[in-house]
């Protein structure tokens, strides 16, 4: 033998510590899987978001340039009117 003398009651102690620890692992990567998960739907949710918002920013835009048109089309009108008039 070794020289060193650990009784049954010892090891016991030892076995359950370990067991606990690794539970006590376990249950904290379990979680943090959990948490992974939301994470990667709230990712998700917030990345359509984000295209919508894109989307509608681009659509505001192009109906903007639309009325900007009209409206210089009109003016380019009310100018010629008054030169006409003068």
């Amino acid at each position: 033998m070794s020289g060193v003398d650990v009784s049954d009651n010892d090891k016991n102690i030892q076995v359950h510590v370990c067991e606990s620890c690794m539970n006590t692992v376990v249950q904290t990567f379990s979680h943090l899987q959990e948490q992974i998960v939301q994470l990667n739907l709230t990712k998700t949710k917030l990345q359509i978001g984000l295209d919508n918002a894109k989307k509608e920013q681009k659509e505001q835009k192009r109906i903007m340039r639309k009325e900007i048109r009209v409206l210089e089309e009109k003016l380019a009108a009310l100018k010629k009117s008054c030169f006409r008039e003068k």
